[in-house]
């Protein structure tokens, strides 16, 4: 056969996009969309695969192969000695060492894309730290490369979990983060971040349907403003100081879309992850129905319909004036959107990211939220609208080139001999 492949024909690019997508996540899942846009732009001869912990769920959202990145525990009988569930679940894994290799043999690149990956946060000794150190890993002993996209790194506590993350990065031909707070977080675990680039967040790559970029909506008569969940302190499910925490949370959200609705301004509540948010949405209804003094909602002024796509959510944004919320994607997206927004955050990466907007005046956190100045922060946002919304539109562009500029720099590290 030629060099060149069958007929002449150039040799298939294989390449894997690795991440916790298909996870009802729709951060997680306009990321993917953004980065399989980007690379189809770059690399329109690639051949894309999913390495992702649903397969089946990123096939039909994507249109693109996907496969497990790991396999579930063997099944043990009841009475199984501790020494045999540790043999078995050893020899499971050392297959499924064999089975990523059979994955990655032929493939160009793995690119873990985006998304706050680098973290150990609720994972335990084996989950995302390991599995990522495994797959980096195998596809360099395959011969691949491996290349860290605009990644975000949150907290990192576990000597095992640093350890992981630390040797997966080094084994990477291409490092970058979407914030400069990531970085930093990662020089402080022990790794060399100095040389490694900064680039906007992938989903600001995503394609916003025209028509869907924010001026004013005027032809209405009043203002909407979308009000974004979050399952704080896990729904309260943790102890009496985390259910006293969470209602707490619920009293205030009441009480800010009773306060907006008092103010002629319609609601709209909007969740950002269908898998732990949907059932905020649940709380907050039957918290709303006890009609607790200043929660009360205007006829009509409350839509509460949870989307159950990434794009949804971004119709949802559209049709809306003003945004506060807490999931990163969700101010993300009202921010691409051209949305004046306020973010009341659970990590450190939402004040880093509307610094980088130029929005570091609206925010606060979850955890000290303060009901009256976030009314402030709305009305001072509200008279200052049309300059943020000129702001995000200069800004948004800016953020455009600049992940063209890294997608140019990714193609070129993979296309070296």
């Amino acid at each position: 056969m030629p060099a060149g492949g069958r007929n002449g024909a150039p040799p298939a690019l294989r390449i894997a996009l690795w991440g916790n997508f298909g996870t009802l996540n729709f951060g997680n899942e306009c990321t993917l969309a953004a980065a399989v846009a980007g690379l189809r732009r770059h690399l329109p001869q690639a051949t894309l695969t999913c390495v992702c912990p649903d397969p089946a769920d990123v096939l039909a959202r994507h249109g693109i192969a996907a496969v497990a990145m790991s396999k579930p525990d063997p099944p043990f009988s009841e009475g199984t000695s501790k020494i045999l569930r540790l043999a078995r679940r050893l020899r499971a894994e050392l297959m499924d060492w064999r089975r990523v290799l059979r994955v990655v043999k032929g493939t160009r690149a793995l690119i873990v894309a985006g998304t706050g990956i680098l973290s150990d946060h609720g994972e335990g000794t084996l989950g995302f730290p390991y599995q990522l150190f495994k797959w980096c890993i195998v596809t360099r002993l395959a011969g691949g490369r491996v290349a860290f996209v605009s990644v975000g790194a949150e907290s990192i506590s576990s000597r095992l979990g640093r350890f992981f993350l630390k040797t997966a990065l080094r084994l990477a031909v291409y490092r970058s983060y979407r914030d400069t707070h990531s970085a930093s977080l990662l020089s402080e675990c022990g790794l060399r971040t100095n040389a490694d680039p900064v680039f906007p967040d992938l989903a600001f790559g995503i394609e916003v349907p025209a028509g869907r970029t924010a001026a004013p909506r005027v032809t209405i008569k009043r203002p909407c403003v979308a009000v974004g969940l979050f399952n704080y302190r896990g729904r309260g499910k943790g102890g009496a100081s985390a259910a006293a925490d969470y209602d707490a949370y619920l009293g205030k959200l009441c009480a800010l879309i009773g306060w907006l609705s008092a103010n002629e301004r319609g609601v709209r509540v909007i969740i950002g992850d269908l898998a732990y948010d949907a059932a905020v949405g649940e709380d907050l209804r039957a918290r709303l129905e006890r009609r607790e003094p200043g929660t009360a909602v205007a006829p009509g002024g409350l839509d509460e319909m949870p989307p159950a796509s990434w794009e949804q959510l971004l119709a949802q944004l559209a049709a809306v004036d003003y945004v506060i919320a807490s999931r990163y994607h969700n101010v993300l997206l009202a921010v691409l959107l051209g949305k004046p927004t306020i973010s009341v955050s659970y990590e450190a990466k939402n004040e880093a990211l509307m610094q980088q907007v130029g929005l570091g005046d609206y925010c606060q956190t979850l955890d000290g939220l303060d009901l009256e100045r976030l009314k402030a922060q709305f009305l001072e946002m509200e008279r200052n609208a049309d300059v943020l919304r000129s702001l995000m539109a200069a800004q948004m562009r800016a953020n455009r080139e600049r992940l063209e500029e890294q997608y140019r720099l990714v193609v070129a590290e993979l296309s070296e001999k």
